[in-house]
């Protein structure tokens, strides 16, 4: 029997499953979305359109904080605590939600989260910056959807 035959199976039956087999049913179709962040930016539209589609697909965010070394880290400070509130309240609300931040090699770093986690979606502000253009760079090599939000509630594919 196909492994997608079984799990429709179980859903079917979920609410007769023990509790450890509903969280296997929910790690394995639960929707990832990565919100990669540069904090010279200060944009956080993406974010908050992530959190607005977590909430209501159930899905897990994956916020990957760009910060260049040998730049001063004093912008990156203010975002790092807006980002602290954000995720904070994000929890409060029953979202699941991981931070991380990539020093250098920021392409590598949404290489091995998009690989090792499953990214289905990758949110990105419509903003000009470095990490449009690295997206931009590696979108071929990936087959993760990505959108970019261009401002309030207004969301389209990356390369249109």
């Amino acid at each position: 029997m196909l492994m997608a035959q079984i799990l429709i199976k179980i859903k079917r039956k979920a609410k007769y499953l023990p509790k450890f087999l509903k969280v296997v049913w929910t790690a394995v179709t639960q929707k990832k979305i990565l919100v990669p962040i540069d904090p010279e930016y200060k944009d956080l539209k993406a974010l908050y359109h992530a959190l607005s589609l977590a909430g209501r697909i159930q899905a897990k965010v994956f916020i990957l904080l760009f910060r260049q070394l040998g730049k001063p880290h004093q912008i990156d400070n203010w975002v790092e605590d807006v980002l602290m509130d954000v995720i904070h309240g994000a929890c409060e609300e029953g979202l699941l939600v991981s931070y991380q931040i990539a020093d250098d090699g920021f392409e590598d770093e949404v290489f091995r989260l998009v690989e090792s986690e499953h990214i289905d979606l990758i949110v990105v502000s419509a903003e000009i910056g470095p990490i449009k253009d690295i997206l931009q760079r590696i979108i071929p090599q990936m087959s993760t959807q990505i959108i970019q939000v261009r401002g309030k509630d207004k969301a389209t594919d990356l390369f249109e």
